[in-house]
């Protein structure tokens, strides 16, 4: 992917979207399938991943990536934002369910994935800890502080991966073949890249990630490989195949 630099990028227009260069962070990738499906353009800005990324954050007031900033210089942090704005730039085909009960629903369970102790978190956190730990080196010191890694936190997490996997498996079985029935939402794709990423990665001809992100991801305890059951594994091969450019180009 070609990038331009924070400073580069702070004097264009239009979207630019801040990402993790060289390595697939879900919550990035997530919000870039979303963005192809729509056919909305943008500005890849880089950002370097466990960097100190100083002139990110003179430019958003924090150093994680994604974050969008709109043609109108709105900065959009979190995931629900970006889904959102997505939304409303190209309101067709929708991503986000109509009705309301439904709507609330989809992002309850959208939450339960990428929000805070989800399962994007607590699979992070328990890459850190089959990566050797925040003494690792200095990029696993920096995770470990930005999610708040410690032995008790690892220690619940695979109670907490094994429930939502189980929860979003309930869903598929009542609801197939996507969450909502025949309508692909937001929560279908970053199910999709949260698990072919963080639970067993898939193919390096898929996803062609770096050797240590693949290991810190691989060989899930049993219980988390038991709840990642045929229902999600047959949607996750389905969206990537039918709605995901693959390689993944990062």
């Amino acid at each position: 992917m070609d990038y331009v630099s924070v400073e580069q990028a702070r004097e264009l227009g239009g979207l630019r979207l801040v990402l993790c260069a060289g390595t697939p962070g879900v919550w990035g990738e997530a919000i870039k399938a979303v963005l192809a499906h729509k056919k909305i353009a943008y500005t890849p800005v880089l950002q370097e991943v466990g960097g100190e990324n100083r002139a990110l954050r003179e430019w958003t007031g924090q150093t994680s990536a994604p974050v969008i900033v709109d043609a109108d210089n709105r900065q959009h942090v979190l995931w629900e934002s970006m889904v959102l704005l997505a939304e409303q730039l190209a309101p067709e085909p929708a991503l986000i369910p109509a009705k309301p009960a439904e709507r609330a629903l989809h992002f309850g369970l959208l939450r339960e994935v990428a929000g805070v102790e989800g399962l994007g978190w607590n699979r992070r956190l328990q890459s850190i800890a089959l990566s050797g730990g925040p003494s690792g080196n200095p990029v696993l010191q920096r995770l470990a502080e930005k999610y708040g890694y410690s032995e008790e936190a690892v220690a619940r997490s695979e109670a907490r991966t094994v429930e939502i996997l189980l929860l979003l498996s309930a869903q598929l079985k009542n609801h197939g073949p996507y969450f909502f029935g025949d309508q692909l939402t937001a929560l279908d794709f970053y199910v999709a890249i949260f698990i072919g990423v963080m639970i067993n990665p898939l193919s390096h001809e898929l996803i062609p990630m770096p050797k240590g992100m693949r290991a810190g991801f691989s060989h899930p305890s049993p219980a988390i490989a038991e709840a990642l059951d045929s229902h999600l594994q047959a949607h996750r091969d389905r969206v990537f195949e039918q709605h995901i450019q693959t390689p993944l180009d990062f």
